[in-house]
Protein backbone atom coordinates (compact mmCIF):
# COMPACT_ATOMS: atom_id res chain seq x y z
CA UNK A 1 0.00 0.00 0.00
CA UNK A 2 1.22 3.41 -0.80
CA UNK A 3 1.34 6.29 1.65
CA UNK A 4 -1.65 7.96 -0.07
CA UNK A 5 -3.89 4.92 0.37
CA UNK A 6 -2.79 4.50 4.01
CA UNK A 7 -3.57 8.15 4.64
CA UNK A 8 -6.93 7.80 2.88
CA UNK A 9 -7.80 4.75 4.99
CA UNK A 10 -6.84 6.63 8.13
CA UNK A 11 -9.02 9.62 7.19
CA UNK A 12 -12.02 7.41 6.37
CA UNK A 13 -11.62 5.51 9.64
CA UNK A 14 -11.40 8.80 11.55
CA UNK A 15 -14.56 10.11 9.91
CA UNK A 16 -16.44 6.90 10.76
CA UNK A 17 -15.28 6.96 14.39
CA UNK A 18 -16.18 10.64 14.77
CA UNK A 19 -19.62 10.01 13.24
CA UNK A 20 -20.30 7.21 15.72
CA UNK A 21 -19.17 9.34 18.67
CA UNK A 22 -21.27 12.29 17.46
CA UNK A 23 -24.36 10.07 17.07
CA UNK A 24 -23.84 8.57 20.54
CA UNK A 25 -23.47 11.97 22.21
CA UNK A 26 -26.60 13.37 20.55
CA UNK A 27 -28.68 10.38 21.55
CA UNK A 28 -31.45 11.46 23.93
CA UNK A 29 -30.53 10.81 27.55
CA UNK A 30 -32.56 8.27 29.48
CA UNK A 31 -33.74 8.35 33.05
CA UNK A 32 -36.79 7.00 34.82
CA UNK A 33 -37.72 10.51 35.90
CA UNK A 34 -37.60 11.83 32.32
CA UNK A 35 -39.95 9.10 31.14
CA UNK A 36 -42.39 9.71 34.00
CA UNK A 37 -42.21 13.48 33.50
CA UNK A 38 -43.04 13.05 29.80
CA UNK A 39 -46.50 11.84 30.85
CA UNK A 40 -47.46 15.45 31.61
CA UNK A 41 -47.17 16.32 27.91
CA UNK A 42 -48.99 13.24 26.65
CA UNK A 43 -51.86 12.67 29.09
CA UNK A 44 -54.04 14.53 31.58
CA UNK A 45 -52.09 13.61 34.69
CA UNK A 46 -52.82 14.92 38.16
CA UNK A 47 -49.64 13.72 39.87
CA UNK A 48 -46.58 11.52 39.32
CA UNK A 49 -44.16 9.97 41.77
CA UNK A 50 -41.08 7.79 41.49
CA UNK A 51 -40.40 6.11 44.82
CA UNK A 52 -37.09 6.68 46.57
CA UNK A 53 -37.51 4.18 49.39
CA UNK A 54 -40.18 1.96 47.86
CA UNK A 55 -39.79 0.83 44.23
CA UNK A 56 -43.14 2.19 43.05
CA UNK A 57 -44.03 4.52 40.21
CA UNK A 58 -47.37 6.15 41.04
CA UNK A 59 -49.42 8.01 38.46
CA UNK A 60 -52.75 9.72 39.20
CA UNK A 61 -54.76 10.48 36.06
CA UNK A 62 -57.91 12.57 35.77
CA UNK A 63 -59.72 10.18 33.43
CA UNK A 64 -59.88 6.49 34.37
CA UNK A 65 -60.07 5.66 30.66
CA UNK A 66 -56.46 6.84 30.36
CA UNK A 67 -55.18 4.20 32.80
CA UNK A 68 -54.51 1.47 30.19
CA UNK A 69 -52.99 4.02 27.81
CA UNK A 70 -50.61 5.33 30.49
CA UNK A 71 -49.62 1.80 31.50
CA UNK A 72 -48.93 0.88 27.89
CA UNK A 73 -46.92 4.08 27.37
CA UNK A 74 -44.79 3.44 30.46
CA UNK A 75 -44.17 -0.18 29.50
CA UNK A 76 -43.00 0.90 26.06
CA UNK A 77 -40.76 3.76 27.28
CA UNK A 78 -39.23 2.47 30.52
CA UNK A 79 -36.14 0.29 30.37
CA UNK A 80 -36.35 -3.43 31.06
CA UNK A 81 -34.42 -2.84 34.29
CA UNK A 82 -36.93 -0.20 35.45
CA UNK A 83 -39.86 -2.48 34.64
CA UNK A 84 -38.28 -5.23 36.73
CA UNK A 85 -37.36 -2.87 39.59
CA UNK A 86 -40.49 -0.71 39.92
CA UNK A 87 -44.12 -1.61 40.45
CA UNK A 88 -46.30 0.67 38.34
CA UNK A 89 -49.53 1.99 39.86
CA UNK A 90 -51.81 4.05 37.63
CA UNK A 91 -55.07 5.16 39.21
CA UNK A 92 -57.69 7.88 39.18
CA UNK A 93 -58.92 9.45 42.40
CA UNK A 94 -61.63 11.30 40.46
CA UNK A 95 -63.47 8.19 39.30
Amino acid sequence: MSIKSKLGSLVITGVIVMSIVFWYVLKEPYSTELVVDSLWDKFEVQSTSVGDTLPIISIDVFDKNDIPKVEKYLKSKLSKEDLEHYRIEVFSLWS
